[in-house]
């Protein structure tokens, strides 16, 4: 393998298992300043029709410690007249 692909391979993991590292997610306020230097996953949970589901953002900040924030996402309509 080379190094690109073992550093790919690398990259994914951690992505995928991001979540396992992460403590409790901040809940995001207006005007909050984020550091984020990498985005490493988004997931959001489902909603039922018409509330607004909740989202978390996991990333890296500048000095490499991963965080976690969280946030509200309102729904979008996909049958407006």
């Amino acid at each position: 393998m080379t190094f690109n692909k073992i550093l790919a391979a690398a990259t994914l993991t951690l992505a995928t298992s991001a979540g396992a590292f992460a403590t409790e997610a901040t809940p995001y306020h207006y005007g909050m300043d984020l550091d984020i230097a990498q985005v490493i996953a988004v997931d959001t949970q489902a909603a039922s029709q018409g509330h607004a589901s909740r989202a978390t953002l996991t990333y890296r900040d500048s000095s490499g410690q991963l965080r976690a924030v969280s946030y509200s996402q309102p729904t979008t309509a996909s049958n407006q007249n």
